[in-house]
Order: structure tokens, then sequence, then C-alpha cells
């Protein structure tokens, strides 16, 4: 059971990464006989995502259940999709050259047991130029089956009902769902005249000259790979800086910090430090709306449990002063308060009758609080952004300088979006901004937030990091020899991430985890931070519980 789950979070990992929308719920996944996740084709599911609208097309499939193949047209649906997906995407993603032609290999070299092994083996011969030995009606199949991305949505959902009609016996009349989209408003002409058109031209989409020759280039010439890379790189830092905010540092120096902190496990990684902030100049990503309504959320879980929040506030606020106030000791002094039973002293020419209390500076501290972003958070953001606030706000009332930030993974960027600085002791409030999407690139997270702390000068550091304990990217480990081999999950992302834990506590950085995820992932938190981490089961006992942690290590100071 865990392995499937495991492989089902793979699948879904691809998915999101190549649709570039970490929410998805895609309908379908897709898995080998062995039951892995197939790389190439979740990630060409992934990819039809992110050109075609997912709600109208998730519409669609649930049309298609109410036959007993629905499985099978969808295959037949994303088979339809693949050879324009592949010749869209390839640009960017070289490494798909080399993938599909092993999933094609092995698709030929497969024996047809289904009537989709059938298409399929048919399908992919074609694509390695072989001679293709298949029933006439197949080859005038895989005539039809091609969607060019210039269509929109809607001809694409009809060329498809086209093929169903024409090839294949549905349970249904073709009117249901035509009737359902008009129903919804959906179409721009009449569905009627769109239907006609595709059957008078049933070679409408059929490969051209242009299709074949790009299946049989590489797509760029040595002389031009370093104006690709370049460009390639380019286009990525634009999308995370309209997906997450402008970056707060600059590209030059952002890239001079990369160069010392993406190494070993991470060299494949770049990094975006925001503040969540976009160009007015610009019409940024549905992210700004999101952001804008999960901080309404946020602000509402506050506010509707304001009495027991402001409880938690006050009850860590004073723990964390009792623990700096044990940073004191008292002396006889000639001034002070009176010693009465030593008043005798004075006969014998000793004043210091009085006692007087020294307090020490107080403590050269700073704390960094580091929340985990990334999407396996999504049902824990309102308490996320809460637990960060109130102890950020305790910290701020004890005149500790507190910084807060998050973190998560998307593409090959951690992102790392500060809410408050040190000095801004009136910005608690930004806290609330937190939302998550994306992966969590535990390792490289905390290596980065150690090296901004480095940076300081303050003479004490705490990290307080707000996790599940469970590390997890899409973009692998580089190795060598097989793609995909040392993905960043489970033990290696586990190992990886506690090996960043102490060398900062080998540089002197107290680092603690306030743990926010399930039981079977308690072992994980263990190894990553030993016994430097609580849970919080209610919100009653948080200020009790996070209090302890902090004052311990207040005491080691």
């Amino acid at each position: 059971m865990e392995g499937k789950i495991k492989e089902g979070q793979r699948a879904l990992n691809i998915i999101w990464n190549a649709s570039n929308n970490y929410s998805l719920n895609p309908e379908l996944k897709a898995y080998n006989r062995q039951g892995r996740a197939d790389l190439y084709w979740n990630y060409i599911i992934g990819a039809v995502y992110k050109y075609y609208d997912y709600y109208l097309l998730n519409d669609f499939f649930d049309t298609l259940k109410y036959d007993r193949d629905y499985i099978f047209y969808q295959q037949i649906m994303f088979l339809a999709f693949e050879s324009s997906i592949y010749n869209q995407e390839k640009k960017d993603r070289p490494a798909l050259v080399n993938l599909r032609y092993n999933y094609a290999k092995r698709a030929v070299d497969n024996r047809p047991v289904t009537v989709y092994d059938e298409i399929s083996n048919s399908y992919f011969s074609r694509v390695l130029g072989y001679e293709v030995k298949a029933r006439d009606n197949i080859n005038s199949l895989l005539d039809d089956l091609y969607f060019d991305l210039k269509l929109n949505i809607d001809e694409v959902i009809y060329k498809m009902q086209y093929i169903l009609e024409e090839y294949f016996e549905p349970e249904y009349s073709k009117d249901f769902y035509f009737k359902r989209l008009r129903r919804f408003n959906i179409l721009g002409r009449k569905a009627t005249k769109i239907y006609t058109n595709f059957s008078k031209k049933r070679n409408i989409l059929s490969f051209d000259g242009d299709s074949k020759n790009n299946d049989g280039k590489e797509g760029y010439k040595s002389s031009n790979w370093v104006k690709y890379k370049e460009k390639r790189a380019s286009k990525e830092r634009d999308f995370i800086e309209r997906y997450f905010g402008i970056s707060e540092m600059g590209e030059k120096k952002t890239k001079a910090i990369e160069k010392i902190l993406c190494s070993s496990n991470h060299q494949a990684c770049h990094l975006h430090f925001t503040r969540g902030e976009f160009k007015d100049s610009e019409d940024p990503m549905l992210r700004n709306k999101i952001t804008s309504a999960q901080r309404e959320k946020n602000k509402k879980h506050y506010k509707d449990n304001y009495i027991s929040n402001k409880i938690n506030i006050l009850l860590l606020s004073q723990k964390i002063k009792n623990a700096l106030s044990n940073q004191s000791f008292s002396i006889k002094s000639e001034r002070g308060k009176l010693i009465a039973d030593k008043i005798w002293r004075t006969y014998l020419k000793d004043y210091n009758i009085f006692i007087k209390k020294i307090e020490e500076e107080p403590a050269d501290l700073s704390v960094d609080i580091m929340l985990d972003a990334s999407a396996s958070q999504l049902n824990r953001q309102e308490i996320i952004a809460t637990e960060a606030y109130i102890i950020a706000e305790s910290l701020t009332r004890c005149n500790i300088p507190v910084r807060v930030y998050s973190f998560c993974n998307m593409r090959d960027y951690t992102v790392i979006n500060t809410f408050r600085d040190y000095n801004q002791v009136k910005s608690n409030d930004k806290i609330f901004n937190y939302y998550a999407a994306g992966f969590n690139r535990d390792g490289m997270a905390i290596r980065t937030s150690l090296y901004m702390m480095e940076n300081t000068n303050y003479r004490h550091k705490i990290l307080i990091v707000l996790s599940d304990g469970k590390p997890n990217d899409i973009l692998a480990i580089p190795t060598e020899g097989l793609f995909y081999q040392r993905e960043y999950s489970s033990t290696i992302a586990v190992k990886d991430t506690a090996k960043e834990v102490r060398k900062g506590l080998k540089q002197g950085v107290s680092i603690l985890c306030v743990f926010t995820g399930k039981d079977k992932d308690i072992p994980s938190v263990k190894k990553i931070y030993g016994k430097n981490f609580v849970r919080i089961k209610t919100i009653e006992k948080f200020a009790e519980t996070v209090g302890l942690l902090i004052e311990k290590e207040l005491s080691n100071l």
C-alpha cells in the first residue's frame, strides 16, 4: 500500500511540474505494467493541462464516465495530444527526446494484448519510422489522431467526440455533451457547425511536413546551445517572478549566491528571494489573486480563534521573558535594598549591607522563523499562518529581533518569500500572506536560511522551522547513469536535510522544529532534528509546548 501511495505521489509530482499548476487534481495518472509512475506519460498529461483548461477537460471526462470504456477513451485522447505536446515541450525539455524514444521502443516491442495496445503499437511504430502493419481502420484512426495546439479546448473536445463516433461505439448519445456545453454557455459558435466541419474534413489535422521535420531533428545546433540555455534560464526566472513576485535582490546578486549554495545534492537548483510584491506594469499570474484570497482566509481563522490566540501570545511572551530574566544575579552593595539583619556590620566598618540586583546585558539574539509553504500544507495554511504569527508576536513583545519567511520549490527554484525582517517590528501582520504551493526541498531551504543568518551581526541565532518533516521535490539529485534514479524524497531527502541541520548546529545555530505533519512522519522528523522538535496537538497547548522548546534553548545561551 505504501509503495502504491508513493508512486501515486510521484506521478502527481511529474504532472504538477509539467502543468505548472501545483493545486491540480488530475483525472488520469499513468503507470507502467510494474505499477511504477510512468515519467513520460505523466509529463504529457501535465503538459496537456498547461495548454488547455483543466475544468473543461475534467467536465468532458466526467461525461465519458457514462461509458464503461471511459478509461480507454481517455487514453486515446491523450495519445492524440502526444505528438503536438512533445514537439512543443522538447524545446525546453531536451530530456523528452530520449524519454519518448525509450517509451516508443517499449510500446513497439510489447506484444499487443488489448485494443489500446494495438493502437499504441501502431502509433509509436510511426513515431520510430517503422513499417506499420495494422488494420485499415487503425491506420485511418491514426490519421485523425492529432490535436494541434492551435485548437482551442472547444475544438479539441468536438474533434474527440467525432473520433469516438467515427471509430468506436460509445454508450451515450453524442448530443449529451454538446447540450451540456451549450447549457453552460461555453461555446463561441454553434456546436453543430464545428461538428460538421470536422466530419467533412477528416484530415484537417493530419501530420504535415513541418511536423515530420520537427520529429526528425534534435532542435538546436551545438553552436547555439549556450544562447539557448541562457534564453531558457531567463524564461524560467521570468515565470517564477510572475508567479511569486519580483526578486528583492536582483539577478546578479542572486546568481552570486547560487554559486555559493547550489552545489552537491542541489547543484541543479536555482534561488529566488522575494517579498511577494508584483510589478504594477504587468498582469501577474493568478497567484497574486489567490494569495490575497488565502490571506483573507488566514486572517479569518485567526479572528475566529481570537481569544485563544491572544492567550497563547500572552503566555508564550511571559515564558520567554522568564527565561531571559533568569540571566540576572544579586550582589552585596553600599546601595540598594537594605538587609536588616546585617546592620550590625556597620560597627565593623562594613557598609555592604544592601543587596543590589545586577541585570546581565540582554542576550545578543535573533530568531528566524521559516515556514514550509509546499502543497503538502494546503489543508493547514490557516493554522500554520496563525502559529507563525503567535511565535513572532511573542518574540517581538520581548524585544527579540525576528525574521519570518516561507520556502517552497517550483520547477528548479527554491523560493524564499520574506514576510518581515528583524527591524520590522510592526509587520507581523504580513505573516498572514503565507500561501502554499509546489514542493519542499528542505535541505536546500535550510542551507539557504543558514547562509542568510550567517550574514547578520547577532551573536546568538535560533532557527525555528515549521515543517511536516517530509522533504519532497520533483528535481532529482544529480547522478551519473540512468535518468531520475535518485529522487529527492523519502530516505535520501531526509538524510540530506539532516546533514544540513547538523552543519547549522556546528556553526552554533540552534535549530528547532514545530512539527506540522502526521504520526507516520515522526521518525523522519526525529532523524532530521533529533530531540529539538515539538508537535502541537491542540491550540490550547501551543504556548506551553513551544514555550518549553524556546525556554530550553534560551537557557543554553
